[in-house]
């Protein structure tokens, strides 16, 4: 699935900073955002190096010595967060530049997307003086970088451990809410990057990046605009030929164009020739952020399908119907069973009230020895490509037969068997609970699952949609 560069990736600096200065902290400031949110975050992922506040007359902000100018820091300096006032970010710069800087993330607004032309020629001398001094420009009106690997956070409860999955977003509260979602699911980010306005590096060069990164191998980005089209369209070919790639598209409707030139000063364009572009791409453009999410933790766990051909299993008649439904709606296909597997699944099936056809409806998933023998010949079918368990606690059967905590671990120490001695794939749709008691459970198995190598969904219909996103990317690398 992926094919990587041997050569170490031009911006992979980057994202590998040694040592960090905050410009911005306030001294009365608590944390959560802006220069104190990310000295806390920084702090809480356990940042390997030395972190310098540029604050012009506080001594020390939380046991950390302040320095008046960046200019005035003894040592050397890799990487800046502008915190500061749009008006202060030339003179950083200055000091950027006489520090040796080489990277200056501007979580600053007040620029381009303000609309206002005086800002906006601000924007552009601040490009153009950094490029002249060889400085990479993060932003502005971004939240800049999250690389586990190096220890880098955008944001509080963001984890040092890293994995496969790559994403750049224009906004900020979408790569948050990306990595927020993602992480109880087992998703694991190799680097996440919110670059705002764009004003020097661009989707364009991430996609670039991640097409050679060899810690990524699945690309995931939320886009609100297109900056350089041209050269978007080659990055996007380049990356969608190497790993899968997972697009969300703002500006769909005139609303939402708007919404993208006042937040990023985007200019939306055309969908119909953004779906063009995808197409010539090999890339995926999905409708949602959690249908992004969805469709990262498929390419993770699932990774490949044989086909479309889809068996339904659980409890619930209505479930089970309305599951037909959706997932026939996403293109899936959920072929009756044949006779020896009816035949097999009748033995160990109550009469009333149950189906054994597909979608399965049985109460013998929580009878002692009733989940092996109900999964194990749905996995063994000649005619399943993928087996989908919906279950849910604090509720129903799950409640009522035995201790549910215990029956968790067989039933996932079961798929993950089965799972490998058919080489076919089980996803799990986990339905909400509203029980405090359930909830937990809910979370609990989620994990148990995924650190097993099986895919979680929320729902049975978005398992369908990001399943059938799998299948659309093959149809286009096959």
């Amino acid at each position: 699935m992926t094919v990587v560069s041997a050569a170490v990736p031009a911006l992979d600096y980057v994202f590998h900073p040694r040592s960090i200065a905050i410009a911005g902290v306030s001294a009365k400031e608590t944390p959560g955002f802006g220069g104190g949110g990310f000295l806390q975050s920084l702090q809480d992922i356990a940042f390997r190096g030395p972190i310098y506040l540029i604050h012009p007359t506080a001594p020390a902000i939380r046991g950390i010595k302040c320095y008046p100018s960046l200019a005035e820091v003894p040592d050397d300096v890799d990487y800046v967060i502008s915190s500061v006032p749009a008006r202060l970010v030339p003179q950083l710069l200055e000091d950027c530049i006489k520090k040796n800087v080489r990277v200056l993330h501007l979580f600053t607004a007040g620029f381009t997307e303000t609309g206002d032309a005086e800002r906006a020629k601000m924007e552009q001398a601040v490009v153009a003086r950094a490029r002249e001094a060889g400085i990479r420009l993060i932003g502005p009106n971004c939240m800049g970088l999250y690389v586990p690997a190096s220890r880098l956070a955008m944001m509080q409860d963001q984890i040092a451990e890293p994995g496969p999955v790559g994403m750049v977003s224009q906004s900020g509260m979408n790569a948050s809410e990306f990595i927020r979602y993602a992480l109880p699911r087992g998703v694991r980010c190799s680097k996440v990057i919110s670059f705002g306005n764009g004003a020097d590096l661009k989707a364009a060069d991430f996609f670039d990046y991640f097409a050679d990164d060899p810690e990524t191998e699945i690309i995931a980005a939320y886009l609100e605009g297109i900056q350089d089209g041209p050269r978007l369209a080659r990055a996007m070919r380049k990356a969608g030929a190497a790993k899968p790639l997972v697009i969300l598209k703002s500006g769909r409707t005139e609303a939402g164009t708007r919404a993208a030139n006042s937040h990023t000063a985007s200019l939306a364009g055309s969908l119909q020739i953004f779906d063009a572009l995808c197409r010539q791409a090999g890339a995926l453009r999905v409708e949602s952020l959690e249908e992004l999410v969805d469709t990262a933790v498929t390419f993770q766990f699932v990774k490949r399908l044989a086909g479309p051909n889809i068996v339904v299993v659980g409890g619930g008649g209505g479930a089970s119907v309305l599951a037909a439904d959706d997932l026939d709606a996403a293109g899936l296909k959920l072929p009756a069973l044949l006779p020896d597997t009816q035949e097999t699944l009748a033995k160990v099936t109550a009469e009333a009230g149950t189906s054994i056809r597909n979608p399965i409806d049985t109460t013998s998933l929580w009878l002692e020895g009733g989940f092996e023998a109900t999964l194990r010949p749905c996995m063994e079918a000649p005619n399943a490509d993928v087996v989908l368990l919906h279950t849910a606690f604090g509720v129903g059967f799950s409640s009522r037969f035995g201790d549910s905590r215990a029956r968790m671990y067989e039933q996932v120490e079961v798929m993950t068997r089965l799972q490998k001695e058919s080489g076919k794939p089980i996803v799990v749709a986990i339905r909400p609970s509203t029980q405090v008691d359930g909830f937990t459970q809910t979370l609990e198995f989620q994990d148990l699952c995924w650190r097993a190598g099986i895919a979680t969904y929320p729902t049975i219909a978005r398992a369908g949609v990001a399943l059938a996103n799998l299948l659309r990317w093959q149809a286009m690398h096959d």
